[in-house]
């Protein structure tokens, strides 16, 4: 046995056996469906190559595929290889390896393109190993040797047996020598191995064994090497089914993982970004694609129908989160080229211009010096790295707009329009046209060619929906539509226009108590209100008021060409602790009416500040409430009214020749809306 072992190491040889059945013809069927069926089931057999480092194991192999159940579905190969060679025996046409010790170890690092399973060491095998040594050489002390993880358990069969037993796993083949002679030196007089550390042994002059693989082990290996031949097939089915998919597919489709790398891509994808995707940072290629990406990824949720422009491409795409066990495990994105309206309106960056569709306003602008107002920036800041709508809630004059403004100029719609409406000021018909457009024809008096909308003009940006409170009920499913599909209909027209949108609404008023009394819409609340934030009233805001004191009177000072007064301690006593109900816009009038009514052009006075504060204009008969003049919550008597509307007028008119005509500075002059000032103007017929 030993000189056989001690041969074999020196030549290799393939010796090839297969327990195919050899086809079997079918009743019915002719000699087309016979060959078909044969090459059926050459594809299907199981292709596995055996690595054996002596001959018995030969046989034994061929003993466990002879009682194994599934034999028929099996082609094997046997190789009688030594370690040294086993790097040379041919493993392209097998589905899985099996083979043992260093030889398994080995085919795993080096040829990890196909499947290796180690024939591990049963427990039949070591004892049979034992009892043999102990019959053979009466050894007192044995030493297993080899690269089995196995043999760190052998330990526990020293008690069964009356000898001694130590393990020696050496790093590699190389390190055989070094350890036999820690063997000999531990005093150890019989070596149990594998075929290489047997082999070592002999030629050390130990006493040896070499450690035989039963039909157990054989088995277990088989049986793994089975299963892990049909996992793999059925991964292989399922990658190229969805790989036929993603190619035959119109659409473009990448699949991201959670660290931002492209993992899967097709034809399309590719031709859109002209380079290969695979492993790509998806922010490299399709940076457009981020902000929508890490959304889906971050919130789990899907994001449909978010519009985008490539190279003066629409591309409409889609994120759906790959969620395992509730996390996100990376998104797949589908995306398409949006065919655009033939009547749409392409409005360039020049055109937003032109339009004055755009925000004047920044961060920066936002006058403060309270953290009330800082906390509410760095909110701001965090939401305008967002798409989602916002709703910014306020008292009047607190800067719903100024926040709004800021907050598109610090997001990705930068470049893009932003469209301003006031939801109090329009009626429900005219505003339904404005917000979503009409075609030509779709009621009298429509102009040439029809009308673009609101959305359409804010696509690509920010919409902002002003007084979203006002908004009358016929038109809040309409926008409830356009916000759940982003895509609008013009009056009268029989196609929609797909939109991507973001708005921002802001309201004075308390929504959820308008939606109990049956004014608003909750459904519509929960599109509008999927971000918010509320903005500190003045009186809340510690010395701001003195801060914005200064820097509005500053500002009017400038653009009317007169030289900035100093302010006096005494007058700005006067401001503390004022409520200020009209918040910055009020404090705003009051700098533009000390700007006007100051006696000493190079100071401010208790005085003047006083005269700002309280003019003769403006005193009104005391009916126990405060608020808009031009709309009290409750019908007062009528010669409370009478008194009021005169009084209105008279200041009205006295704003007005004061200003020059100057609607806006009338307006700034009274401390009202310029909305309010243009219903008076209607009222008393002098628009």
């Amino acid at each position: 046995m030993h000189g056989e072992a001690r041969s074999t190491e020196l030549v290799s040889h393939v010796d090839c056996k297969s327990l195919a059945a050899a086809p079997r013809a079918t009743p019915g069927y002719g000699f087309a469906s016979d060959a078909l069926a044969t090459a059926q089931r050459a594809l299907a057999m199981k292709q596995i190559l055996f690595i054996a480092p002596y001959p018995e194991m030969c046989d034994t192999i061929a003993a466990v595929l002879h009682r194994y159940p599934r034999r028929d579905e099996i082609a094997y190969r046997v190789a009688v290889v030594p370690v040294d060679s086993v790097d040379d025996v041919p493993i392209e046409l097998c589905d899985a390896i099996v083979a043992r010790g260093y030889s398994a170890r080995r085919l795993k690092r080096e040829r990890p393109e196909v499947p290796v399973i180690e024939i591990e060491v049963a427990g039949y095998d070591v004892i049979t190993s034992i009892q043999e040594c102990l019959e053979r050489f009466h050894s007192r002390s044995i030493a297993f040797v080899g690269f089995y993880g196995a043999f760190n358990g052998i330990r526990r069969f020293e008690g069964m047996f009356d000898c001694r037993i130590n393990v020696y796993i050496p790093r590699d083949v190389n390190d055989l020598d070094n350890v036999l002679r820690q063997v000999r030196a531990d005093g150890c007089d019989a070596v149990i191995g594998g075929y290489s550390a047997h082999a070592r042994a002999l030629l050390h002059g130990f006493n040896s064994i070499g450690l035989r693989s039963g039909e157990e082990a054989v088995g277990l290996a088989l049986e793994e090497a089975v299963r892990s031949v049909e996992i793999i097939r059925q991964e292989r089915i399922r990658a190229e089914t969805y790989r036929i998919i993603t190619q035959s597919v119109k659409n473009g489709i990448v699949y991201v993982d959670a660290n931002g790398f492209i993992q899967v891509d097709n034809s399309v994808a590719r031709s859109l970004a002209h380079c290969d995707l695979e492993a790509r940072r998806l922010e490299e290629v399709f940076p457009f694609m981020t902000e929508s990406f890490r959304s889906s990824l971050l919130e789990g949720r899907p994001i449909t129908r978010e519009l985008r422009r490539i190279d003066g491409t629409m591309v409409s795409l889609d994120c759906t989160p790959v969620v395992v066990e509730g996390r996100s495990g990376g998104v797949v994105i589908t995306f398409r080229d949006v065919v655009p309206e033939p009547r749409r309106d392409d409005i360039s960056t020049k055109k937003i211009h032109e339009r004055r569709l755009v925000a004047r306003h920044e961060f920066g602008d936002i006058v403060h010096r309270s953290d009330t107002v800082a906390e509410a920036i760095e909110v701001a800041r965090s939401y305008a790295r967002r798409s989602a709508n916002l709703l910014i809630m306020g008292e009047t004059g607190t800067g719903k707009e100024l926040f709004a403004q800021s907050i598109h100029n610090d997001s990705v719609r930068r470049n893009g329009p932003f469209v301003a409406v006031n939801c109090a000021t329009l009626p429900e018909s005219l505003l339904e046209s404005e917000l979503f457009g009409y075609v030509e024809g779709a009621f009298t008096g429509t102009a040439r060619g029809g009308k673009i909308g609101l959305f359409e003009l804010a696509h690509n940006g920010t919409l902002f929906l002003d007084e979203i409170s006002e908004l009358p009920i016929g038109v809040q499913g309409k926008l409830l539509r356009v916000l759940q599909e982003q895509e609008v209909r013009r009056i009268g027209a029989d196609r929609v226009i797909p939109v991507n949108v973001r708005v921002i609404s802001a309201t004075n008023t308390d929504l959820r108590d308008l939606v109990a009394r049956g004014l608003f819409r909750r459904d519509l609340l929960y599109r509008l209100d999927v971000l918010s934030m509320w903005l500190p009233p003045l009186r809340d805001r510690g010395n701001d008021a003195a801060v914005l004191f200064a820097h509005f009177l500053n500002r009017d000072c400038v653009r009317d060409d007169m030289p900035v007064p100093r302010v006096d301690d005494a007058a700005l006593e006067v401001l503390h602790g004022r409520e200020f109900p009209g918040n910055v816009r009020e404090l705003s009038n009051i700098a533009e009416r000390v700007c006007a009514l100051r006696r000493d052009p190079g100071r401010v006075t208790r005085e003047d500040m006083e005269r700002a504060l309280r003019p003769e204009s403006a005193r009104r008969p005391s009916v126990g409430w405060s608020g808009d003049t031009t709309s009290p919550p409750h019908p007062l008597p009528d010669r409370f009214a009478e008194i009021r509307d005169d009084a209105d007028r008279q200041a009205t008119l006295q704003a007005l020749a004061a200003t020059k005509g100057h609607r806006a500075a009338a307006a700034r002059l009274l401390g009202i809306d310029r909305s309010t000032l243009w219903r008076r103007l209607r009222k008393y017929h002098s628009a």
